[in-house]
């Protein structure tokens, strides 16, 4: 997401959430160690963030895992979602 992205995405949390809320959040990526290490260390700077489901694709290529999350913010889902963009093999953020 660039600036304008993150900026309409705020506005969407603030009009869809009252806050401290519960947040899901979703993500895929490559099913490569390189990405699993990275997801560790992700999971490691979240305070409220909770695994909640994980799921391979057919193939065994793909991985996609699902967290939920005690958000005090909008600015805390913010932040989740721009630490995620920096996870190492990442394809989609959903």
């Amino acid at each position: 997401m660039n600036e304008d992205e993150f900026k309409k995405f705020r506005k969407l949390l603030e009009e869809t959430y009252l806050f401290p809320a519960t947040y899901t959040h979703k993500f895929i990526g490559k099913a490569s160690p390189a990405f699993f290490s990275a997801v560790l260390e992700f999971e490691a700077r979240f305070v409220g963030l909770t695994k909640t489901g994980e799921r391979k694709s057919a193939q065994g290529n793909h991985i996609a895992l699902t967290y939920s999350f005690i958000a005090g913010s909008s600015d805390d889902i913010i932040e989740l979602t721009r630490e995620t963009q920096k996870i190492i093999d990442l394809l989609y953020i959903l």
